[in-house]
């Protein structure tokens, strides 16, 4: 396994940007500190998809970085990825570690202390605090867990934790002196007036 690809995870936010002037904005990213992309694209048409995941793939295996995505192991089968990401109704880990085989990453969203009890006894990679603080990136939250709650969470996972939700440079030291081994953002690099200066900033606080 890669050292701690989920160090500083990009998950996608591409919105109705062109695919070609956004891989370049996820190569700015990579180049810049970013330690793996998950892609996330609610809603997209499968041939686009599939396109879509097979040219960033191509781009982040010349930089040996890992591509892990969200909620489609069949997805992740199809263009070889490194792994899946799958929320508490994107199906079994069980079933995705059987589907993906031993050598793949599987990482499970935790969104009660009772999900967090159960994803102990599952054959995942790390496990995600979803989420760390309030976020408009992501629609339906069930639970905000804030600095404490993280910090619960971390002494009680057998997995590793990796932060997401609000995740950005004012907050990201607290998140992991609280016992996050990683976080996840969207808006921390999507919204930052130089990608590459806050990917890189954002890697120094964690390191």
């Amino acid at each position: 396994m890669i050292p701690e690809f989920y160090k500083l995870m990009l998950i996608t936010h591409r919105q109705q940007q062109p695919l070609a002037d956004y891989l370049q904005f996820i190569e700015t990213c990579i180049a810049s500190g970013v330690t793996s992309v998950q892609l996330r694209e609610k809603g997209a048409a499968a041939s686009f998809l599939l396109d879509y995941a097979r040219q960033l793939k191509t781009l982040l295996d010349q930089f040996h970085i890992p591509l892990i995505i969200n909620d489609n192991v069949e997805l992740a089968l199809e263009i070889d990825a490194h792994g899946v990401h799958l929320g508490q109704s994107d199906g079994s880990p069980i079933v995705a570690r059987r589907r993906l085989g031993a050598n793949k990453w599987i990482g499970l969203s935790i969104e009660t202390g009772q999900e967090l009890i159960k994803a102990n006894a599952y054959d995942v990679n790390y496990v995600a605090a979803s989420a760390v603080f309030p976020t408009n990136n992501k629609a339906n939250i069930c639970k905000v867990w804030g600095l404490a709650g993280l910090s619960a969470l971390a002494k009680n996972s057998v997995h590793p934790v990796v932060a997401i939700g609000g995740i950005n440079q004012h907050n990201i030291q607290e998140v992991m002196t609280a016992g996050a081994k990683g976080v996840a953002v969207i808006a921390a690099l999507h919204d930052a007036a130089n990608p590459s200066e806050m990917t890189a900033y954002l890697r120094e606080l964690i390191s």
